[in-house]
């Protein structure tokens, strides 16, 4: 992670101290970090007056929460600003106060230039700009993002890492993100979750291949093989990193359309929603 610009999302309850595991190793990797102060607003509901021209009408309610949430966020962006001259780190400290669902345009400008976004659980307390949040920055931005980076220490610099293998263009993005991450790690687990050994899936060996190019890289790498045995496959690999202790799950997302996965469920959205353990994703 040498020279990494890291760029962390924080929501209006967000504080310097949710910032310490992100400082920690832009300090360690003469990184830089960058912060953007994000305020939901409600959505704008105007009305159209009966004047030749219908103006519309903005309720003065929705501007004053408007303007308290801006208010907000330029003082914590005060408080950004000085806790990085504190901690002698370079980057941006931004604010974005929009509606929910118009959250992932700008978020993935602002993460153009970011080599990993880190969208951090202040921002969880709007289910809707959250999710707005991920989404664009994994199908509108070039990195990969963190989540719960706050819940383990070690989430940059982790010691045990489990990769959710399954042979996809999004896992091996992924992977390839978090190269830094896993070359540092003691201890690189490739888990397979119901494999299937066809020639046009996982192949024979689940994972060998996988195994044999991170090994190249100078990683410690295990392969295992993983059954879901009737659960999910979420919860399986959710089961599986706390048997292992691990400080970060590494995999692809969105394997399947995000639409069906909001609908009917599926492995990223239960890797999203949890909170426990920090998780590196990329589509």
């Amino acid at each position: 992670m040498k020279n990494f610009t890291f760029l962390a999302l924080q929501g209006p309850e967000g504080n310097t101290a949710d910032l310490a595991p992100i400082t920690d190793a832009a300090q360690a990797n003469a990184g830089r970090l960058s912060v953007v102060h994000i305020g939901p607003v409600p959505l704008l509901a105007y009305t159209v007056s009966a004047t030749p021209y219908g103006a519309p009408i903005v309720p003065d309610g929705w501007v004053n929460k408007r303007n308290e949430m801006a208010n907000h966020l330029a003082e914590a962006q005060s408080k950004t600003r000085e806790y990085l001259k504190q901690q002698g780190l370079t980057g941006e400290v931004g604010t974005i106060s929009l509606e929910p669902a118009a959250l992932h345009d700008l978020v993935a400008m602002r993460s153009l230039f970011a080599d990993i976004s880190i969208v951090q659980n202040s921002l969880r307390e709007n289910d809707v700009a959250f999710n707005n949040i991920v989404y664009g920055l994994l199908f509108e931005a070039p990195g990969p993002i963190i989540l719960n980076v706050e819940q383990d220490s070690k989430a940059l610099k982790p010691d045990n890492v489990l990769i959710a293998w399954n042979n996809s263009l999004p896992a091996a993005r992924a992977i390839r993100a978090a190269l830094p991450l896993l070359r540092m790690a003691k201890e690189v687990t490739i888990g397979c979750f119901d494999a299937n050994p066809s020639q046009w899936e996982d192949g024979e060996n689940p994972g060998a291949d996988l195994a044999t190019w991170l090994s190249h890289h100078g990683c410690r790498v295990t392969v295992q093989e993983y059954s879901s045995a009737g659960q999910t496959v979420g919860q399986a690999i959710l089961e599986r990193a706390q048997e292992r202790a691990v400080d970060l799950i590494v995999m692809g997302a969105y394997g399947r359309s995000r639409w069906t996965e909001l609908i009917f469920g599926g492995t990223t959205e239960v890797l999203v929603k949890q909170r426990e353990y920090p998780v590196l994703l990329a589509h």
